[in-house]
C-alpha cells in the first residue's frame, strides 16, 4: 500500500485517505480564476484544462463560495443524458466527497455541496468555451470553381479591350461559354444554401417553436448595458423598494371575510415523492443561479438529489430560508434595438435551482390548501388546470360579436400593471397571506 502526502505535508497511507483529508481540512491547491464577465449571461473567462475521468485530483474540494459575494459560477460542459454511465459515475464521486464532509449545519452543507459539484463537474467535465464571432467562411469546391471563373471573365473582359476586331467575335463567344457556366454554377450554389438553410431553421424550430417563432416575428431587441453599478443599485432600490413597508395600510371594509378554513395546511417535511415530482416536470435547459447547479444534475444524479431532500427537510423544519437562496443573479434584457440606457432593459432574477425545488413544494402546497378553502367560481387565474384565460378571452369575444351584429355600443378596457412587484405595497401581500389564513411560519419564512 503505497502512502500519499498532501499540500500542507500530511502523510496518508494511501490516496482514499489523501482525499478523505484534504475533503474534511480543505487542503487544496487553488488555480486563480477570473470573474465571470461579459455581455451575455453565462459567460466565462476561465481557461482551466479538463482533467482525466475518474482522477485522484477530481476528488479535492474548494473552499465554499460566500453568498454575499458576486456569482463566479462556471458553464460546466455537461455531458447528455443519455450518457448513463458517467452520470451514475459523477454522482457517486460527488456524494463520497460531500459525505465525508457532511457535519454542519444545514446551510453549510448546502453551500458546500453544491460547490463541490460546480468544482468536481469543472475538473471532469470541462467548461463550455467562450463564444466567439462567425466562423470563417471556407470554400466547396463549386465556390471555388465560381471564383476561378470570375476571375477568367475579368481577364477576358482586359482582353476583349485590348483585342483587333476579328479577335472580338471569338472573344465574345467564350465569354458567354464561361458566362453560361457561372450562372450555372452560382444556381446550383443558391439552392444548396436555400436547403442548408431551411433545414437549420427547421431544427430550429422542431427544437423550440415558441422561441423560433418570437425571433421571426417579435420585435428586434439588441444592445449593451452602459450603466454604472451605482446607477445600477439606484434604479433597482427606487424601483423595487417599499419605503412604507412598516407602515399599516389599516382596515378596508369593502373586504369580505372568507370563511375560516375547513382543512389545515399540510406542515409536515417535503416528501420524496413530492421532490422527484418537481424535478421531473423542471426544464433541463433552465439556466442556473448563484449555486450554479441547474436541473440536469439532479435529474441524472439520485444520490445527490437524495441529500438534497435531507437538507430541505432540516430547513423545513427550522422554518428558516437558507441564506444563499436570498440571493439572485441579475440579468439584464434589451426592450428594443440598440439599447443603452437602463430604462431601455428589463431585469430577471436566476435563483437557484435548490432554492426553486423548495419554493416549488411550497407553492403547490399552498394552491392545494387554497383550493380547498375558498370559492373557486369566481376566481380563475392561478388555478390548475382551468382554462381561465381562455375562457375569459372567449366571453369578451362573444360580446364583441353580440355588439357589432345588434349594432351596440361596447366598451373594452384592458388594465395592466406598470412595475408590479415595486408597485404593489409589501405590507398588501402579508395581509393577504393573513386574510386567508395561511400560517404564520411559513408567512414569515
Amino acid at each position: 500500500m503505497t502512502s500519499a502526502q498532501c499540500f500542507c505535508g500530511k502523510v496518508c497511507k494511501n490516496p482514499r485517505g489523501l482525499k478523505i483529508h484534504q475533503a474534511k481540512m480543505r487542503c487544496v491547491r487553488t488555480v486563480p480564476v477570473a470573474q465571470r464577465s461579459g455581455n451575455t449571461p453565462g459567460e466565462t473567462q476561465e481557461e482551466l484544462g479538463q482533467e482525466t475521468n475518474h482522477s485522484a485530483q477530481n476528488h479535492q474540494v474548494t473552499q465554499a463560495l460566500n453568498p454575499r459575494r458576486t456569482s463566479e459560477h462556471r458553464r460546466v460542459k455537461w455531458p447528455q443524458a443519455y450518457k448513463e454511465k458517467e452520470w451514475l459515475q459523477f454522482d457517486e464521486d460527488a456524494d463520497t466527497i460531500v459525505e465525508a464532509i457532511a457535519k454542519s449545519d444545514a446551510d453549510q452543507r448546502l453551500q458546500n455541496m453544491t460547490t463541490i459539484i460546480i468544482s468536481l463537474a469543472a475538473e471532469r467535465f470541462g467548461l463550455e468555451e467562450k463564444r466567439t464571432g462567425n466562423l470563417p467562411y471556407t470554400k466547396n469546391n463549386r465556390s471555388k470553381k465560381i471564383h476561378q471563373l470570375r476571375q477568367e471573365l475579368k481577364s477576358l473582359r482586359r482582353r476583349f479591350k485590348e483585342a483587333r476586331e476579328e479577335e472580338t467575335g471569338p472573344l465574345v463567344e467564350l465569354r458567354n461559354i464561361l458566362h453560361k457556366k457561372l450562372m450555372t454554377l452560382r444556381r446550383a450554389e443558391w439552392h444548396r444554401r436555400r436547403r442548408k438553410e431551411r433545414a437549420r431553421k427547421r431544427a430550429a424550430f422542431i427544437a423550440n417553436p415558441f422561441g423560433f417563432t418570437k425571433q421571426l416575428l417579435g420585435k428586434k431587441r439588441n444592445g449593451q448595458l452602459t450603466c454604472s453599478k451605482a446607477e445600477i443599485d439606484h434604479h433597482l432600490r427606487d424601483t423595487f423598494c417599499d419605503r412604507s413597508r412598516e407602515q399599516d395600510l389599516g382596515h378596508c371594509q369593502h373586504l369580505i371575510d372568507p370563511p375560516a378554513p375547513t382543512l389545515d395546511f399540510d406542515g409536515k417535511e417535503p416528501s420524496w415523492k413530492e421532490i422527484q415530482e418537481v424535478i421531473k416536470k423542471a426544464r433541463s435547459n433552465s439556466a442556473p443561479g448563484p449555486s450554479g447547479v441547474p436541473y440536469r444534475v439532479y435529474k441524472n444524479c439520485p444520490k445527490l438529489l437524495h441529500r438534497l431532500w435531507k437538507i430541505l427537510k432540516v430547513i423545513w423544519r427550522r422554518g428558516k430560508v437558507a441564506q444563499q437562496w436570498r440571493f439572485a443573479e441579475g440579468v439584464w434584457i434589451p426592450k428594443e434595438e440598440e439599447s443603452k440606457t437602463i430604462d431601455q432593459f428589463r431585469t430577471i432574477s436566476l435563483l437557484s435551482v435548490e432554492g426553486k425545488i423548495f419554493f416549488s413544494i411550497v407553492a403547490r402546497r399552498l394552491t392545494d390548501y387554497l383550493l380547498r378553502n375558498i370559492d373557486t367560481s369566481v376566481q380563475k387565474g392561478g388555478i390548475p388546470k382551468v382554462p381561465g384565460c381562455l375562457e375569459h378571452t372567449g366571453v369578451v369575444t362573444q360580446l364583441i360579436r353580440e355588439a357589432r351584429e345588434n349594432k351596440g355600443d361596447l366598451v373594452v378596457l384592458w388594465l395592466d400593471l406598470r412595475n408590479t412587484y415595486g408597485s404593489i405595497p409589501h405590507k398588501l401581500v402579508e395581509e393577504a397571506l393573513r386574510w386567508y389564513h395561511i400560517p404564520g411560519k411559513l408567512a414569515q419564512a
